[in-house]
């Protein structure tokens, strides 16, 4: 699906309602991710160097991974947002704020 600047892959939809919000449709999620995207901030080049990601920050707060297609930037996969928000502490087994190295 192309919408705005982006080529959205069904992978990326399929993330998005897995990861979350797994009670969506399939175009419900699509259409909350275009909506999202419109209001993304800036990109920024992966650790590897061979895709960008932008994070949102609207109702439904996630990154999206970009890269470069041949005709328009492709959305491959969405992944959860990650900042500010309670993560499992993998080595304590308890509830932390902020990033876990």
């Amino acid at each position: 699906m192309i919408a705005g600047d982006y080529f959205i892959t069904p992978h990326a939809v399929r993330q998005f309602q897995s990861r979350i919000a797994p009670w969506m449709t399939y175009e419900q999620a699509l259409a909350a991710i275009i909506r999202e995207l419109s209001d993304a901030g800036e990109l920024h080049r992966t650790m590897n160097g061979k895709a960008y990601y932008v994070r949102t920050c609207g109702e439904w707060q996630f990154r999206a991974v970009i890269r470069e297609g041949k005709i328009q930037p492709a959305v491959i996969t969405i992944l959860r947002g990650g900042k500010g928000k309670k993560r499992y502490n993998r080595g304590g087994g308890q509830m932390m704020k902020g990033p876990v190295a």
